[in-house]
C-alpha cells in the first residue's frame, strides 16, 4: 500500500513539475504606424520560450517576413488563427517568406528555438522585420538597385525605365571569361533578388524575383548561371501551366524564394482556373532543382505540397 501510494505521490509531483516548467509564450500585436507598412523587432529568446507576433489582414495582402538570428536553431512558422496546420514552416523552408495571406483574419508569426536547443537552454537574439502590403503593392515605379556576391561572382542588379518599358539589367563581375551585361524586359516588378548555388558545383547562380499586381498574372523569374565562373547563361523555369498537378487552381499571385539547395515557388490554390473562381484558403509549394539539360540549365519541379 506504502509502494502505491508513494508512486501516485511522485506522479503528482512529477505532473506539477511540467506544468510548473511548462513556458507561457510572449505575445505581441502588431500594429503600424500611420502610413507605413513595416515594423522590426530586435528581441530574444531563451530555451523553451517562443514569441508570437500576430498581424490582422485581408486576403490577397502580400507578407514578408525576415528573420536574422544569432542562432542557427532560431525559425519562424505562420498560422492563420483557427487553422490546424501552418502556412510557413521556417525549419523546413528557411528564414524568409513572401507570399499573397489565402483569407481575412489574424495570421500568427512564432519565433522559436528547435527542440535540442531549447532543452540545452540555449539563447537566441534576433531580428525581426514584418512587412504588410497591399495586393497590388508590386505595382510601384520605384527602381531595384542591389548588389550580391557569392563564390567571388558579383552580381549589380537594377532596374530602369527604357522608352515606358521596365528593363532589367544584370552586371557581373569577377567572371573569367564575360562579364558583359545583360538586359532582359520585364511585365512586373522586381521584389527580390538572390544569389545561391543550388547544384552545390562551386559556381554561383543569380534568381530575381518579380512580382505583377492583380489576379491571374504569374510570378517572373529571371535566372541565370555562372559556367565555372567563366560567363553567365540563362536558366529556364518552365510554365506552371505545363504542369497538370501543379496547375489545378492556378491563377498568378506567386513568389519565389530559395530554401536550401532548392527553389521554391508558392502560390494560393483557387477552387478552378476559371476567372470567378474563389480561393480555397490554401497553398500549393513546388520545389525545383537545378540541373543541365540538353541545351542549358533547367529548373527541374519535384515535390508538390499542398497546406
Amino acid at each position: 500500500m506504502n509502494i502505491w501510494l508513494a508512486a501516485a505521490l511522485a506522479a503528482i509531483v512529477s505532473l506539477s513539475a511540467q506544468a510548473a516548467t511548462k513556458v507561457t509564450p510572449r505575445v505581441e500585436r502588431v500594429t503600424f504606424e500611420k502610413g507605413a507598412d513595416a515594423v522590426e523587432f530586435n528581441q530574444s529568446i531563451q530555451g523553451p520560450l517562443t514569441a508570437q507576433y500576430r498581424v490582422s489582414a485581408k486576403a490577397g495582402q502580400i507578407l514578408t517576413v525576415d528573420l536574422k538570428p544569432s542562432n542557427t536553431s532560431a525559425y519562424f512558422n505562420i498560422t492563420a488563427k483557427g487553422a490546424d496546420y501552418a502556412l510557413f514552416n521556417g525549419s523546413i523552408m528557411g528564414n524568409h517568406f513572401m507570399g499573397p495571406l489565402p483569407a481575412d483574419g489574424e495570421y500568427t508569426v512564432q519565433v522559436y528555438l528547435m527542440r535540442n536547443a531549447a532543452r540545452r537552454n540555449e539563447v537566441a537574439n534576433y531580428n525581426l522585420s514584418l512587412n504588410l502590403s497591399p495586393a497590388d503593392a508590386s505595382d510601384s515605379t520605384r527602381p531595384f538597385d542591389q548588389t550580391l556576391e557569392l563564390q567571388g561572382i558579383r552580381f549589380h542588379v537594377t532596374t530602369e525605365g527604357i522608352d515606358d518599358h521596365r528593363v532589367l539589367r544584370i552586371s557581373p563581375q569577377g567572371l573569367e571569361t564575360d562579364n558583359s551585361d545583360f538586359t532582359r524586359p520585364l511585365t512586373g516588378n522586381v521584389v527580390r533578388a538572390e544569389v545561391a548555388d543550388l547544384d552545390r558545383d562551386g559556381s554561383p547562380e543569380l534568381y530575381v524575383f518579380a512580382r505583377s499586381p492583380g489576379r491571374g498574372l504569374p510570378g517572373e523569374l529571371v535566372a541565370y548561371s555562372a559556367n565555372r565562373k567563366k560567363s553567365l547563361s540563362e536558366i529556364y523555369l518552365p510554365p506552371v501551366s505545363e504542369d497538370v498537378e501543379a496547375a489545378e487552381g492556378y491563377q498568378g499571385e506567386d513568389e519565389f524564394a530559395v530554401v536550401e539547395n532548392v527553389l521554391v515557388r508558392r502560390f494560393p490554390v483557387y477552387e478552378s482556373a476559371d476567372a470567378g473562381a474563389g480561393r480555397t484558403g490554401k497553398m500549393r509549394e513546388v520545389r525545383y532543382r537545378l540541373m543541365a539539360g540538353e541545351a542549358g540549365w533547367v529548373l527541374r519541379r519535384g515535390e508538390v505540397i499542398v497546406y
